[in-house]
């Protein structure tokens, strides 16, 4: 088996019925103290976000199914859900989750801020996790781009995972997410600040994520990969092709590779020691806003503001989930041009639903249909799997959207309204 196909086979190696798919999300979230500092991220004499994701495990662990907490290299906690068949189970796992952040931050006298993007401090204020493969990323990612220490430090998002349930199903779902992710990327921006000035209408977490690293950052597209035919392959020679970033060594330390990651994989190989978990580590590399592990995982949404978590989800599962919608979308994108396919992520950067778009239209006019058809294929699943429908997580956000604009665009404007200095404002926002 070429190492192409055993990239394939592993992404392909938890396929489920259609009828059987489950939805996973991941939120990350930023802490402060009660003077809106960030909290250390290693442990000090303060409470750290190691303290917290200690604690915080220890309140869920008789939790059955058990969330999985992590932290992000700048200390940003993230929970993923277990997967689920309903996004009604997905919340109640999530509500269950914000009720022990709730209790940690009471206990420690905290503040959690539901933003995308840090508001206050550059990425240069904010240490790392004392973790080798965090510094040989941030060493990386300083030598190929501008936005790196950024997006480590002081970015959070909501991911949507997808189960596949064929390999011609991956590719679709997956030129599909990469086709519409530049309208997830407007309609869930969530940043309005950074370093204590307003970002006006820049999509700034899209932007960062823009340039961090080419070589794995971006969309699909960007890196020829513009058919459903294929995908799969040209995904795999993706990260054959893509630099690595670190190894692990066989106690679960990392260390540098100078090397691509198919010549690390290829090593691995050759000592007949290669294994799914080595293949894994290598896609984990690939940053990419819609990439595959053994599911398809979606990146593109800012982390919305508190109480809109479940937005994003329910926008790709109205999306992707049957297989009748899906064709419509394909019926509509495929014949987007390269230019035009560019032009719609080009467009994402600025929050302007004015921009022209494709066939004469406004892009806010294409998010509009694109959001009319998430809407009614959460009505096709609520009929379909004979559950409550799952728009009650998706209906309030596009309102508030389609009726006061962007929610970075709202915040500024509140902000600017209320006279105060941002901190002064942060800390009302949040009382």
């Amino acid at each position: 088996m070429s190492l192409n196909d055993h990239i394939q086979s592993v992404i392909l190696s938890n396929l489920k019925e259609p009828n059987e798919r489950r939805i996973g999300v991941e939120i990350e979230c930023f802490f402060y103290d009660a003077k809106l500092n960030r909290i250390p991220v290693n442990k000090t004499d303060h409470f750290s976000s190691m303290d917290f994701i200690e604690e915080i495990n220890e309140l869920a662990k008789e939790e059955s199914p058990k969330p999985i907490y992590s932290l992000e290299p700048g200390g940003q906690l993230e929970w993923a859900s277990s997967p689920f068949t309903d996004l009604h189970a997905v919340n109640f796992q999530m509500k269950a989750h914000f009720n022990r952040v709730k209790k940690i931050v009471q206990k420690h006298n905290l503040i959690h801020m539901g933003f995308a993007l840090e508001p206050l401090y550059s990425a240069d204020n904010i240490d790392l996790i004392q973790q080798n493969k965090y510094q040989l990323m941030d060493n990386c990612f300083r030598k190929v781009g501008n936005h790196g220490p950024w997006m480590m430090r002081n970015t959070t998002s909501v991911q949507v995972n997808l189960d596949i349930s064929s390999k011609d199903e991956a590719e679709r779902l997956a030129w599909l997410s990469d086709v519409l992710e530049p309208f997830c990327a407007l309609l869930f921006a969530n940043s309005p600040f950074m370093n204590g000035q307003i970002t006006n209408n820049n999509n700034k977490r899209y932007d960062i994520w823009s340039d961090t690293d080419p070589s794995r950052c971006g969309n699909l597209v960007d890196h020829n990969i513009t058919s459903p035919n294929g995908l799969l392959q040209k995904f795999s020679s993706l990260v054959l092709n893509t630099p690595t970033i670190f190894i692990y060594k066989d106690n679960g330390d990392a260390e540098g590779f100078d090397g691509t990651l198919g010549e690390y994989l290829e090593k691995m190989d050759r000592n007949n020691s290669l294994s799914d978990e080595h293949i894994m580590a290598a896609i984990h590399q690939i940053f990419t806003h819609v990439r595959f592990k053994n599911v398809l995982e979606v990146r593109g949404a800012d982390r919305p503001p508190r109480g809109f978590e479940m937005a994003p989800a329910a926008f790709w599962m109205g999306l992707l989930s049957e297989p009748t919608l899906q064709e419509e979308l394909m019926e509509i994108f495929l014949p987007l041009t390269l230019l035009e396919r560019k032009q719609l992520n080009s467009a994402a950067k600025i929050l302007d639903l004015n921009q022209p778009g494709p066939h004469s239209k406004t892009i806010g006019q294409w998010l509009k249909t694109v959001c009319d058809f998430a809407q009614k294929g959460l009505d096709m699943r609520s009929k379909s799997l004979k559950i409550e429908n799952e728009r009650i997580y998706l209906d309030p956000y596009l309102e508030s959207f389609f009726t006061s604009g962007f929610m970075s665009i709202q915040t500024q404007n509140l902000f600017n309204e209320s006279g105060q200095d941002l901190k002064s404002f942060l800390l009302g926002e949040n009382d």
